[in-house]
């Protein structure tokens, strides 16, 4: 019996280790003139990583904390200090990471300020995330060639990991007050943000453009009122991606490292122009969709075989989810809090997702922060959470579903309703890849039994079978070393599963 066995490499991505850990981070501001601190309206901090390397058993993150606070000096006017922070963390594993590439997450946690001395005290902790990843490979009999091994296949969708590539750029451009709004006396609040607009794959390749927008609320000269502006620009990038193919999809993500603004001074000593330089961390995903001949199971029907077995992850994207949806809240502030709104932005705090009869569910908290003067002309500066759920059905039926997301604020706006309610809508956007995950046991190796006598040379006999409906024709062949093709046949069978009780006849040796 010579049997000639195909097999196929399964690519799959394996976690070798993953931890949480607190990062701690104090610093001290020194402002223009701390001796003029009235009050401190808001203490902003804004974390991100920008390096990170696994070895041996120990994982090293570092990053920077940039840390905004906004105050009033003693003439109720509003002013703003910067300060970068760096930090590192290093994580004990207790096994060896060398072939592990690190994947690192930081969010931001509650911050406290006070006033010292020195200008203002900042201290508090961030979360990080930290997760090491290897691609392994599994071999799979996808085709076995032998006419006395019966084989039970099947055709399985899999998504298969290529590859990971990241890259750091600056992008430098130079951005404009509008026409008509006066000059700018001092910063207030900056922020950045990247969109990912277009991916292409160019000869191995991954090319990836999108939008940078930036966002300045200052002080305008001889005013004690702030304005804003925003201004956008275009980047690309190419990253490299191991195994990357043009038959290949990419996740893309683009994140603001940092934002430096420089002001730009005309010839009559007035700022309505920054040089802005923005660090940006392009990272891809790319993975194929395939459709993998696999072996469930297998035997001999003229003499024995030993077959391996080894149960595999088959993961699988079912759909890409790109939405924004809507959600509302009635915000309501003490007698006089709210005269008019200078400011107001939004943040995404505490998302998580589950599955829930079959439904996909994120839900989490959106972070209100406002700036305004109140009845008195007095600025203040508020933080009100808005609870969210976000609901999908996937379209295809999954049997153990999982998913990716990433949630950011698209839009936020709001209406004054009344003396001290304020009506705020905020219009998140999910970006979500729902995968559903088949364990199967599949034969990862068969060989010839020589320790069982060969039944070729025997003569054939009939056995006579009475199968109940709901049993399968494979089953029924396998009990009996028999054929599952000569089974049909004889009997003028079609269906692989009975529909009814039946008499069978089955051909043995």
């Amino acid at each position: 019996m010579d049997i000639n066995i195909t097999k196929h490499r399964i690519k799959t991505e394996e976690s070798l280790f993953c931890e949480s850990a607190e990062v701690p981070f104090e610093s001290t501001i020194t402002t223009v003139n701390s001796s003029g601190i009235r009050r401190i309206l808001k203490c902003c901090h804004k974390a991100s990583v920008t390096s990170k390397n696994a070895s041996d058993r120990t994982v090293t993150v570092e990053g920077t904390v940039m840390i905004c606070v906004i105050y009033l000096d003693e003439d109720n006017c509003i002013h703003s200090a910067e300060h970068a922070v760096p930090y590192t963390k290093v994580i004990e594993a207790d096994k060896d990471l060398n072939m592990g590439e690190v994947w690192a997450e930081i969010t931001d946690e509650k911050a406290s300020c006070k006033i010292c001395d020195n200008g203002i005290s900042v201290s508090g902790t961030l979360c990080l995330s930290v997760c090491v990843k290897t691609f392994t490979e599994n071999e799979v009999i996808c085709d076995i060639d032998c006419k006395s091994i019966e084989q039970l296949s099947s055709l399985t969708g899999v998504t298969l990991p290529m590859g990971r590539g990241e890259k750091n750029l600056i992008v430098e451009e130079e951005i404009s007050v509008g026409n008509g709004q006066p000059s700018v006396e001092h910063l207030i609040r900056q922020n950045a943000c990247a969109v990912v607009d277009e991916v292409k794959i160019i000869s191995g390749k991954v090319m990836v453009k999108g939008t940078v927008k930036v966002y300045v609320l200052y002080l305008p000269e001889e005013s004690t009122r702030p304005q804003s502006f925003e201004d956008s620009f275009p980047f690309s990038q190419l990253v490299d991606v191991d195994g990357v193919t043009d038959d290949c999809k990419c996740d893309c993500k683009a994140t603001v490292l940092f934002c430096d603004l420089t002001p730009r001074v005309s010839n009559d000593d007035d700022i309505r122009a920054f040089a802005v330089a923005i660090k940006l961390n392009v990272s891809v995903k790319a993975y194929c969709d395939s459709d993998i001949p696999v072996i469930l199971d297998a035997y001999s029907t003229s003499g024995g075989c030993r077959v391996e077995r080894n149960e595999i992850l088959f993961k699988k994207i079912q759909e890409n989810v790109n939405e924004r949806f809507i959600t509302k809240k009635n915000l309501e502030f003490t007698d006089g809090a709210i005269g008019s709104v200078i400011d107001m932005w939004c943040e995404i705090k505490n998302a998580s997702y589950k599955f829930e009869n079959k439904t996909l569910k994120i839900s989490g908290t959106i972070t209100v922060n406002l700036l305004a003067f109140d009845c008195d002309g007095v600025p203040a500066c508020y933080e009100r959470p808005i609870d969210f759920e976000y609901i999908y059905t996937p379209k295809a039926e999954l049997s153990s579903p999982s998913a990716v997301f990433n949630m950011t604020v698209a839009h936020c706006s709001y209406t004054i309703t009344g003396a001290n309610t304020l009506s705020v809508a905020v219009e998140p956007q999910v970006e979500a890849t729902i995968y559903d995950n088949i364990k199967r046991l599949v034969l990862t190796d068969l060989a010839k039994d020589d320790s069982v006598e060969d039944k070729v040379s025997r003569a054939s006999s009939i056995v006579l079978y009475f199968a109940e409906a709901g049993e399968a024709i494979w089953d029924i062949a396998r009990r009996y070393n028999s054929s599952v093709k000569e089974i049909k046949e004889l009997n003028m069978v079609a269906d692989d599963v009975l529909k009814e009780n039946r008499k069978f006849i089955i051909p043995t040796k």
